[in-house]
């Protein structure tokens, strides 16, 4: 192989020098070369014309999350329910939540709905819902998510052509050893993909439906306040910061306050009892007496 490789590489050497020498084979070789150019004008014309036409280029659908409030007033709170619950199913969308509270008659008076419509519906939505009485407040917003989406898109493709490779390897494996760590990473492997499938569905949710939320109120009534939106970040940290201490502290405090009682009975009993104990130590220990010497008979 090696001696046809040298022949291949010396023939062709060989008919480059010849090119290069002879002068009619140098102007053919310069006549291909420009033949060749010139096909690369339509390419480039074709390249140019690609970018008018979607078919040649991959095009890259915009993932927008939107979400909004709105506060629509009434003369039947129970009315305008019904309604914004039909406009919402003939738009092919749904009551995620509701927050509906009535008087003592029974009598509906204020209504707080969380609707999921589909994206491209969701202006109809509120046009259609701001149709139902005197629309109070209306607030929108809407989040471009196309980067992430292509992210985990991209994650996902690269993580299952790993998995592929870690099989092979895996059917490749001879001892005990290899099969354990080849094993053991290809769950790890296998786990990353659950989670990027389960954030990339999460993903394609938020973007296909929109979150609207209704809130319905009686004519002349003040508007029902919906949930403030919790703090995020160091305000967060610092509220739950102090919601434990002031819990920890009420927690010692209610058990000092349980065993107070059985302490003071507990000193009443101890410290005499201790001091009686001290003044014992502190008495000295009585030196038995030694009977009087006997008189001496000898004297």
């Amino acid at each position: 192989m090696a001696v046809v490789g040298v022949m291949v590489l010396a023939g062709c050497s060989g008919s480059g020098s010849d090119t290069a020498t002879s002068g009619a084979p140098a102007r053919q070789d310069s006549g291909e070369a420009a033949g060749n150019a010139k096909p690369q004008e339509p390419a480039a014309g074709k390249s140019e014309s690609a970018g008018g036409d979607s078919r040649d280029e991959p095009t890259i659908t915009r993932a927008i999350i939107k979400t909004g409030s709105l506060t629509v007033e009434g003369e039947n709170v129970s009315d305008l329910r019904q309604k914004a619950v039909t406009a919402i199913t003939s738009l092919n969308g749904q009551v995620a939540s509701e927050d509906t509270g009535s008087n003592s008659d029974g009598t509906i008076t204020r209504s707080n709905l969380v609707l999921k419509v589909p994206t491209k519906s969701f202006e109809t939505a509120i046009q259609r819902l701001s149709d139902l009485g005197k629309r109070l407040q209306i607030h929108q917003e809407s989040s471009d998510v196309t980067e992430q989406v292509v992210d985990v898109a991209s994650r996902i493709q690269s993580q299952r052509a790993s998995l592929d490779r870690m099989r092979a390897l895996m059917a490749k494996a001879n001892t005990i050893g290899e099969i354990v760590n080849v094993e053991s990473e290809l769950t790890r492997r296998e786990a990353d993909l659950e989670s990027l499938l389960a954030k990339q569905k999460n993903l394609a949710l938020q973007t296909e439906l929109a979150t609207l939320t209704l809130t319905l109120t009686e004519k002349g009534k003040p508007p029902v306040k919906t949930e403030e939106e919790p703090d995020k970040g160091f305000v967060a940290g610092l509220k739950s910061g102090w919601n434990a201490f002031t819990a920890a502290f009420s927690a010692i405090a209610t058990a000092v306050g349980a065993l107070l009682p059985f302490l003071i009975l507990l000193a009443i009993i101890a410290v005499p009892l201790w001091r009686f104990r001290h003044k014992l130590r502190r008495q000295p220990a009585m030196q038995p007496t030694m009977p009087p010497p006997a008189p001496n008979s000898g004297q």
